[in-house]
């Protein structure tokens, strides 16, 4: 009984901790909890091809030819959202058409046939490919405006922790529950998480008056060299990085797992991340941010190298842990980056180019991966992979030390 009566307390201080909280923080942090929740996922959609019958060389070649809307869609709804000074409702109509799409999928191929995922894959990402890069710039601009104290990475962490959580338990459902589940606790997350983002004031950030599209100048962000050159450096970057992601489970497969477990790894990955989402605001301030963004960039390629080497479904784990601590650092850096260094006003249509050139990438890196996995096997894939890393890493650092002037100008 002495232990009860403590319960009523230590709710009470709880209570106190969390609305002694910045309401901009509270808010955010849910917003990115729950649309984390919903990416999760994601995570399954090689598994569900899988299951559909598609070889490696077929689901490689259709995230190829999908990720060509990842280039299109991105930008328009973009510039729609500096135009309209309101990335939060662009965001919020964007999650929940692409929940109605995310839950179609299941049932369209059960009434249909498989080959209706390519149509509505497409459709889904029509609508989904902005939102990760709408939600940035959002939360980046608050994050920067003088009466706001918060913080991207804390903010960020939330994110990983409920991705993590949905993608463990997926991993423990499809022990013995068929995988439509995964599709149906995206609209389960993400639905709420647009009706916050709407309830959510947009002061702080950028103004509320509408912005006239002559007067935006998309093309002073091609012009500004020090943006450009980290543009094609991600996407290099994440030509091997997107791809990995697609042909874990085949990985997965060939020491013995079954596909499902991806469920388990994905989720360990980002609880790692939280770590250093968490004091990515110290490390910034300590260390130069290129730097901190070349150390994550060795570390991929560190990762892309040790899997050539996994027996086993543990150490392909430890090295996916890897991956999230890098991963988390990159996170903390890679938006304010891309934010700093983007013209005036543009900040979101920069955000949505990062997204362009990761979705080349991915095209680039599917299509390749998938012959690749095709003709040899999956390792062959990730010493490839390995190699690319390592030439955009040496390539970059090459450039920044040659530029190192420049680029200060351009990040005042």
């Amino acid at each position: 009984m002495t232990h009860l009566t403590h319960i009523p307390h230590i709710f009470r201080r709880v209570k106190r901790a969390v609305t002694g909280l910045p309401q901009g923080y509270v808010r955010f942090s849910s917003i990115e909890f729950m649309f984390w929740a919903a990416m999760a996922s994601g995570s399954f959609t090689t598994v569900f091809l899988q299951a559909q019958g598609f070889t490696a060389l077929q689901i490689g070649s259709m995230n190829a030819a999908f990720m060509t809307i990842n280039i299109v869609a991105p930008p328009l709804w973009g510039v729609l959202s500096d135009k309209l000074r309101s990335g939060r409702k662009v965001f919020a109509v964007c999650m929940m058409v692409s929940s109605a799409f995310w839950v179609l999928l299941p049932n369209a191929v059960r009434w249909v046939s498989p080959l209706i995922v390519l149509l509505v894959l497409p459709l889904n990402r029509l609508f989904g490919a902005p939102t990760n890069a709408l939600l940035d710039s959002w939360i980046i601009q608050r994050v920067n405006s003088s009466e706001n104290r918060l913080s991207y990475g804390p903010i960020r962490l939330w994110g990983s922790i409920g991705f993590a959580i949905v993608a463990i338990t997926y991993g423990e459902l499809l022990k013995s529950s068929p995988i439509d589940i995964v599709f149906y606790g995206f609209g389960i997350a993400a639905i709420p998480c647009a009706l916050l983002a709407l309830r959510t004031d947009d002061s702080g950030g950028a103004a509320k008056t509408a912005m006239k599209l002559r007067d935006m100048q998309v093309s002073r962000i091609l012009k500004t060299a020090p943006l450009t050159a980290f543009l094609l450096f991600i996407m290099f970057l994440y030509m091997p990085v997107n791809a990995s992601f697609t042909f874990l489970p085949f990985l997965l497969q060939s020491v013995g797992e079954r596909s499902a477990f991806v469920g388990t790894i994905v989720g360990v990955r980002a609880l790692l991340e939280i770590p250093l989402l968490f004091f990515s605001a110290r490390l910034l301030k300590r260390f130069k941010l290129t730097n901190l963004i070349i150390t994550c960039a060795c570390v991929y390629s560190l990762e892309m190298s040790l899997y050539m080497f996994c027996r086993n479904s543990v150490q392909i784990l430890v090295v996916q842990c890897i991956h999230g601590l890098a991963f988390g650092l990159y996170l903390g850096c890679q938006a304010q980056h891309i934010f700093k260094l983007a013209p005036k006003g543009l900040a979101a249509t920069a955000q949505t180019l990062a997204g362009c050139a990761t979705a080349f990438a991915g095209i680039i890196g599917n299509l390749l991966g998938g012959a690749i996995v095709n003709a040899f096997n999956v390792q062959m894939f990730y010493m490839f992979s390995a190699i690319i890393m390592m030439l955009a890493v040496i390539m970059y650092s090459l450039w920044l030390r040659a530029n190192r002037s420049k680029i200060n100008a351009e990040a005042q």
